[in-house]
């Protein structure tokens, strides 16, 4: 589970997710911090291993192509559909993820 420093972060963390459409992203994308995290991975522990400065683990998600900066292509879909996001924002970084209204 984890120490109880990482399970403050984590319970923080939590509580600060947001949701948006692209273009409320947009500005942080114009810093180059914003990275799209695969619905295969939990946002929060996403946000607490960057937190903890867990270098190893981060890596390995870029590597594996699970936390990636959006494409180009990405980006024209999003802005087309209109799609919705949850977001965290570890700083100076801003992590987000594909949402459907539907999800909790």
């Amino acid at each position: 589970m984890g120490t109880s420093r990482e399970q403050r972060l984590r319970e923080k963390l939590k509580e600060e997710i947001g949701v948006s459409s692209w273009k409320g992203l947009i500005p942080e994308t114009l810093t180059k911090s914003l990275f799209l995290v695969s619905k295969g991975l939990d946002l929060v522990e996403v946000g607490v291993q960057v937190a903890l400065d867990n270098t190893g683990e981060v890596k390995k998600w870029i590597e594996g192509g699970l936390l990636v900066r959006p494409t180009k292509e990405q980006i024209a879909a999003w802005e087309s559909y209109g799609s919705l996001f949850r977001f965290i924002i570890v700083a100076p970084f801003v992590f987000f993820q594909e949402y459907t209204a539907s999800e909790n």
